[in-house]
């Protein structure tokens, strides 16, 4: 693999995680495109019959498809194998926690720097759940300087990711690449910040893309910190890791000339996002940008894929999914203080294929 952190399977842990690999592959694969099959020539022409019309929205496909045998078993399929890639995973992790405990103490020169605070209070919409069927969440800890929610998160990412040889950092180089560098070609921020980091993978890119700047990254999770710090350090980047709630940091006004996230709005409920934009704003000095990029809103999707998007909340302990992609988020940014004409909303075309969304202000 592909940095000194991320833990190493032995041939049976190995052979399991292949067969979730497997799994997922012909889940998201052929199931999902026979399950859409089954909506377009079987559901969506009853329900034209009988109300001489089609769906409006994705909850009424959703009554729909639940009486359909082959939704309920991909519905249990896509459940279990969730649940099964934390299990092979985390038998890994759990052989070999005491030497990654003990690989993440720093170095005696550490390039960037980890604080913690432990009296930061972590929200319940954080520990309600376990987001992503992962047991026990981000935020749990199981001995002294505990790194295994990161351990456990990062090869998880790598057991469903289709291209293991990458880093998983395909959100932060799709911003940079694909939105920054066009956008802002002459853009040379001096500090960074990246909100709701988990294991800095998509915060590394900003290291390289601006060499000169300072790079932070912000989390809740004490855990995944000590091992975001650790793969930074081991893959020989300088970036100041810190635990903090991205609602209210304690960072000066003005900090920062770019304020990034990927993928953390989905994450938390609605009121959060508001104050993740009220902060973003307060952090950006004049002239900074704001970039928060996640996957698709349902605006930019058919009926049907949005019901299938809406599945992770349904069925993947996604709470707030679902509801930040019905959310005005220039709306949204514009109460942060925003002005209507520093915004920008739009898809970028990532290396994998798929798109992403990002919204974008500048102060």
């Amino acid at each position: 693999m592909n940095h000194t952190m991320i833990p190493q399977a032995n041939h049976d842990e190995l052979a399991r995680q292949n067969f979730v690999k497997s799994f997922r592959n012909y889940l998201f694969g052929k199931m999902r495109n026979d399950l859409k099959l089954v909506y377009q020539e079987t559901v969506k022409p009853q329900f034209e019959k009988e109300n001489q019309r089609s769906p409006k929205d994705r909850y009424e496909i959703r009554r729909e498809m639940q009486q359909q045998p082959s939704y309920k078993w991909y519905s249990s399929c896509k459940r279990i194998t969730q649940e099964m890639m934390w299990e092979s995973v985390i038998t890994t992790v759990e052989r070999q926690l005491p030497n990654l405990v003990e690989c993440a103490k720093d170095r005696e020169k550490p390039l960037g720097t980890l604080t913690l605070n432990p009296e930061l209070k972590i929200p319940t919409y954080q520990t309600a759940v376990d987001i992503h069927c992962m047991p026990g969440g981000y935020n749990s800890e199981y001995t002294q300087d505990d790194v295994a929610a990161g351990a456990i998160y990062d090869l998880g990412v790598y057991v469903a990711m289709r291209n293991p040889k990458s880093l998983r950092d395909v959100r932060g180089q799709t911003v940079i690449h694909k939105f920054l560098k066009q956008q802002y070609p002459n853009f040379q921020p001096g500090k960074i910040l990246d909100m709701g980091c988990t294991v800095g993978a998509n915060t590394l890119p900003y290291v390289d893309a601006y060499p000169n700047a300072e790079v932070y990254g912000i989390d809740l999770a004490p855990a995944i910190l000590r091992y975001s710090h650790a793969r930074a350090e081991s893959l020989g980047k300088r970036v100041h890791f810190s635990q903090q709630n991205a609602e209210k940091t304690n960072f000066p006004d003005e900090s920062f000339d770019l304020v990034v996230s990927h993928i953390l709005l989905h994450e938390i409920p609605v009121p959060a996002i508001r104050n993740v934009f009220r902060e973003s704003y307060r952090l950006l000095a004049p002239g900074g940008i704001m970039i928060h990029q996640d996957a698709r809103l349902f605006r930019h999707l058919d009926l049907y894929t949005a019901f299938i998007y809406d599945e992770e909340t349904t069925n993947n302990n996604e709470p707030f999914w679902s509801a930040m992609r019905d959310l005005d988020l220039v709306a949204v940014a514009r109460e942060a203080g925003f002005s209507r004409d520093s915004l920008i909303n739009t898809l970028l075309e990532q290396s994998n294929g798929m798109q992403s969304f990002i919204i974008v202000g500048s102060k």
